[in-house]
């Protein structure tokens, strides 16, 4: 199988280097060639355009940023779609709208190729480490023939048929994520205005039946002014908007999803480009 690659960011560039080190060789695109100092080995191609990389591919990777990112890459100008043909494969590591990925998926089925959509749990570090979460949805036999590169990059794959099932499954994640980012902000935001020690107030949170891994790790980014990024914090306000707007048309009630999504939305222009456990400055400003 000839492998594309499309986009090179924080968690493209992991992951695309995961599949160097696996031995595989990869056709390239990123909207900046310079984002190749980033690969760990020389075992590509760097084509000129998205419709170059579906061309000469049997299996194309995208990790891009958003929706917008995603269309401009397949739609434009010498786009993905232009380069594809029956039966190549086109695999989406990004996080989109479910409504975005069901367009795609019926964009893509036109051109009789397969299509999955496959977002990813966990941030810069897992990804470096070969230990996503890959959860997928799309073609039986796409996901059959993707799922050796995705046992490459993850720990565990989560298959949920049809798309946009694996959406949901991200965004109802993330709203959780996003929900419990904003309580440990909160609660520490709280503890100051208290005068106590935050490493003690943290050390209990981590002592007790809700201890967790992201409670440890964002507590301790947060005492140490640390907000270099893992997940940006304006991907964690978009994934919340997404979970809103579902929420709304389904019908469902989710008035802590709400809050948080407008929290994180007062943040976003002082605080875009941090890590998302940025919150904690934005309760504090």
């Amino acid at each position: 199988m000839k492998l594309g690659f499309i986009g090179l960011g924080i968690m493209g560039s992991a992951v695309a280097n995961n599949l160097l080190k696996s031995g595989f060789r990869l056709n390239i695109y990123n909207r900046s060639r310079k984002k190749v100092k980033d690969l760990t080995s020389d075992d590509y191609e760097f084509l000129d355009n998205p419709k170059l990389v579906a061309q000469n591919s049997d299996i194309i990777f995208m990790m891009l940023s958003n929706d917008e990112a995603c269309e401009n890459v397949v739609s434009s100008n010498n786009g993905l779609l232009e380069g594809l043909s029956s039966n190549k494969i086109v695999v989406n590591f990004s996080t989109v709208s479910s409504y975005y990925s069901q367009k795609l998926c019926n964009e893509v089925n036109k051109k009789n190729a397969l299509f999955l959509e496959a977002p990813v749990v966990g941030s810069k570090i897992p990804a470096q480490n070969a230990a996503l979460i890959i959860l997928c949805a799309g073609d039986k036999k796409a996901y059959e023939a993707a799922n050796p590169y995705f046992e490459k990059l993850s720990k565990r794959v989560f298959y949920l048929d049809a798309v946009p099932n694996a959406s949901y499954l991200k965004i109802v994640n993330n709203q959780v994520m996003g929900i419990t980012m904003q309580a440990l902000a909160e609660g520490l935001h709280l503890a100051k205005k208290l005068n106590l020690d935050l490493n003690v107030v943290l050390d209990l949170l981590n002592s007790g039946a809700f201890a967790n891994s992201m409670f440890d790790l964002k507590g301790k980014n947060i005492l140490n002014n640390d907000y270099n990024v893992h997940f940006p914090y304006e991907h964690m306000q978009k994934d919340l908007g997404f979970a809103v707007k579902l929420a709304e048309d389904k019908k469902a009630f989710c008035p802590a999803l709400s809050i948080v999504n407008e929290i994180y939305k007062k943040g976003l222009s002082s605080y875009s480009k941090e890590d998302m456990c940025a919150i904690f400055e934005a309760l504090n400003s």
